[in-house]
């Protein structure tokens, strides 16, 4: 019950925040929750709001920006108030009224970092990367030498802002490295290595954004995104085998079975030796119940590429459901 409140809780922000893209949509909730410690006890409250109080009182987030927004009209130089309530106001979609909050800290505290990152995270909503850049650089600069920067889950999340601000301003090679940055806190960030894969096809690498396409789908096989970049990179290298492969893995990610079959049946046989083909094969054929199919090409997928994980677990899903029709 509590996880599935806890992810009610998440969706729900998730939907506040309004994200310029797909990709940040998981970003700008886990954000808010890193940042500051009243997340914790955000969730308490609408566990116990949801699970006992009747619809139509104020939820403890309601309750909160009130109790919040009296606190700073009576303590108006208190910076830590001001950064909580910039923060309900973020997650509340509020996000002029966030970014008002940490400019009036600021102005005072020019160091602070939560107002930093809060700030630069509110220009990113309201479509000003421009005026994001300075905010969050300085809070990386901030925190990057510290002794364990190299694990500062907070510090990936502002180079990966930083990053994507970086690629709308086409600075592309800041962009290579504040990704690049993230991705060494976090290698298994599939939303860096998307928008890393972004920045290198901007700056005319396509085989550099490929690399970076594929890292990002073996963490999240359905990122219908990193297909699409796929498509424009194999398209840009004339690949148009690779190509087929990329729509045909775009579209079953979109759910839209019938295409995906048709490009991933040419892709197989026009790329006999290319394992993830194979996989994204046997994904669709076990989708639409074509089990016997769905095994033989996900066997054809983990002889050409022993470790796939996804490859792996694919074959676990597809015998048992084999077993269970016996």
């Amino acid at each position: 019950m509590i996880v599935q409140s806890l992810r009610v809780f998440f969706d729900s922000l998730t939907q506040r925040i309004g994200a310029v893209s797909t990709t940040d949509l998981r970003r700008a909730v886990w954000v808010v929750l890193i940042v500051l410690v009243a997340s914790l006890a955000a969730f308490s409250g609408y566990y116990y709001w949801d699970r006992y109080v009747h619809l139509g009182d104020k939820s403890p987030l309601e309750r909160n920006i009130e109790h919040l927004e009296q606190v700073v009209q009576e303590n108006p130089q208190d910076p830590e108030a001001r950064v909580a309530l910039a923060e309900y106001y973020l997650n509340e979609g509020a996000y002029q009224k966030s970014l008002d909050q940490a400019t009036q800290v600021l102005a005072l505290y020019p160091e602070h970092e939560g107002a930093l990152l809060l700030s630069g995270v509110a220009y990113i909503r309201l479509g000003q990367p421009e005026a994001a850049v300075d905010p969050l650089e300085k809070f990386v600069a901030l925190r990057r030498d510290r002794p364990m920067a190299d694990a500062d889950v907070v510090l990936e999340a502002a180079y990966y802002f930083l990053g994507t601000s970086y690629i709308q301003l086409d600075r592309l090679v800041e962009a290579i490295s504040a990704l690049e940055a993230a991705l060494v806190i976090n290698p298994t960030d599939a939303d860096a290595l998307y928008q890393l894969g972004l920045a290198y096809h901007a700056n005319g690498q396509p085989e550099a954004a490929l690399e970076c396409y594929h890292d990002a789908v073996r963490f999240v096989p359905d990122f219908a995104d990193a297909y699409q970049g796929m498509v424009e990179s194999y398209s840009a290298l004339d690949q148009s085998d690779h190509v087929a492969y990329a729509r045909g893995m775009y579209a079953l990610s979109s759910q839209d079975y019938e295409t995906a079959q048709a490009h991933l049946e040419y892709a197989v046989r026009t790329l006999p030796d290319f394992a993830p083909a194979f996989l994204g094969l046997g994904l669709m054929y076990e989708k639409i119940g074509e089990l016997d199919q769905a095994l033989t090409a996900v066997q054809r997928a983990l002889k050409l590429d022993h470790d796939s994980f996804v490859a792996q677990q694919a074959l676990g899903r597809i015998q048992a459901a084999m077993g269970a029709q016996d």
